[in-house]
Order: C-alpha cells, then sequence, then structure tokens
C-alpha cells in the first residue's frame, strides 16, 4: 500500500491514531509506504469567495474550550456553497488547527457555540452533546402569538428539500416553549435540522425573518437583508473534567422587530 495518485493530489500530514507509524504532522511524501491505511489531513484547495460581512466575538477562552458569539449569516462548517466564509475556517486561521466547533448552529441563526482548543480533551465535550447532557435556551420572535408549553414533533429530512417536515415516519423531537413578553423563548430537549423553526411553523407563528417556512423562498447566500429573528442566549453544562457547572451567555441582541 502507498500514498499515491488514488488519493487527490496535494500534500498530506499524519493524523493523531494510537497505531500509526507516523508521529501526528507528519509529511507523508507521494510514494510512502504504508503498512496499512494510515489517517491524514490535507488542506484542499479553496476557491477565493465574496466575503461575509459579520464576524464572531470570542466569550472565553481557557486550555480546552473556547466559547465564541456567531452571527447572524455565518455558516458553522463548510458545506458544498460555502468553504472559506465560514465559522470554523475563521477560527483557525485566527487561532490555530487544533480549534474544532463541537456542535452546528444554522447559517441564519445567531449565539452561544461552544470549540474545542485541545484534540486530548475534546472527546469529553463532545460526548456532552451526544448524550444531551447540554441545556441549551434560545429566543425568538414569532409572527403570531403561541401558548405555553411542551411541543412533541416527529420530524423527517426530506432528500432533496431544504424543508424538514411533520411527518409520523420521522424522529420524536421534543422543545418548550415559554412567553417572555416581547419574545419567545424556546428549549429544544432533542436537536434536529431545523427543530425549533418547524415547531415555530407548525404552531401557526413562524420565526419572523424565515426563508424556508413555511415557505421555502430559495436560497440566497449573498441577501444579508432580513436576519432571522432567533438566537442562541445561553448554553450550560457540568464540566466534564472538574464537574463545575459552566454557562454561557450571547451578549447579542435579537433583530429589531419590526411589526
Amino acid at each position: 500500500m502507498t500514498l499515491s495518485g488514488t488519493v487527490p493530489e496535494g500534500e498530506y500530514w499524519a493524523a493523531r491514531a494510537g497505531d500509526s507509524p507516523f508521529a501526528p504532522g507528519t509529511l507523508l511524501p507521494p510514494g510512502s509506504a504504508l503498512p496499512h491505511a494510515v489517517p491524514a489531513w490535507t488542506f484542499p484547495a479553496v476557491p477565493d469567495e465574496e466575503p461575509i460581512p459579520f464576524d464572531y466575538t470570542v466569550l472565553y477562552r481557557d486550555e480546552h474550550l473556547l466559547v465564541v458569539d456567531k452571527p447572524h449569516f455565518l455558516p458553522t462548517t463548510a458545506n458544498g456553497r460555502i468553504q472559506r466564509e465560514t465559522l470554523q475556517t475563521r477560527l483557525r486561521r485566527d487561532l490555530g488547527e487544533q480549534v474544532t466547533v463541537l456542535h452546528r448552529l444554522d447559517r441564519l441563526t445567531a449565539g452561544v457555540m461552544l470549540c474545542s482548543v485541545d484534540p486530548t480533551t475534546r472527546g469529553r465535550y463532545q460526548q456532552l452533546f451526544a448524550s444531551r447532557r447540554v441545556f441549551k435556551r434560545y429566543e425568538a420572535h414569532l409572527s403570531g402569538p403561541v401558548a405555553d408549553g411542551e411541543v412533541r414533533l416527529p420530524l423527517l429530512k426530506r432528500k432533496g428539500s431544504r424543508q424538514v417536515v411533520v411527518d409520523t415516519r420521522g424522529t420524536e423531537t421534543v422543545t418548550l416553549v415559554r412567553n417572555r413578553g416581547s419574545f419567545v423563548e424556546l428549549e429544544p430537549l432533542t436537536g434536529f435540522t431545523h427543530q425549533l423553526r418547524v415547531v415555530a411553523n407548525h404552531l401557526g407563528a413562524p420565526i419572523l425573518g424565515d426563508d424556508t417556512y413555511p415557505i421555502d423562498r430559495g436560497l440566497n447566500l449573498r441577501d444579508f437583508s432580513s436576519p432571522l429573528h432567533l438566537l442562541a442566549r445561553e448554553l450550560a453544562f457540568n464540566d466534564p473534567l472538574s464537574g463545575e457547572p459552566r454557562a454561557f451567555r450571547s451578549l447579542r441582541s435579537l433583530p429589531d422587530r419590526i411589526e
């Protein structure tokens, strides 16, 4: 087995793996003999992209974690349409290649996000999200009144469609809804694509600025005129390393509500 033309052209470096014969970060020359499949990482060519004119703010940093406030319109990670202008790419450019976002927010959603800066402890924090041990609280402006309560919906993401639908074949989701005067507080007890947006639409009061619910108005990545009125306000958990409670809040405001 060799590192050869069977992989895309470019430079590859050894990744962190317990059974790798190469130290992490070692450049793997083309034609290198490999005793078995060896994890590697590379920097693929990324085309120039028109800058997204909004940026993150650092809320907290220590030797394990980085907490940032993500703006509206900035994707969390790369996708088929945007590669360079993402939160993770900017964080790695500014703070180093070790930075990895630990969860996702929709491109149109702003708010607090947790990132890892230490690969040796990253898995402990990722497990918090996998086991649903992270408290998340969102704030939103809805297009109409809704009642307080618990909303249970089976949600299904259909292939080829931007919209998630309520379908008995889907995954059950749970969301708590609370009115807080000028805004609505949403607490997802599960995590599903567009969960809060679909819940609001199902209740008959879509989130203001939503380009997908109830009507998919098409994807325009350069239209910054109408932000989604949804903010990830708070994120809290018990630290898996120290056992201490940790809580972080976004300092952003919801977009101005235009009645």
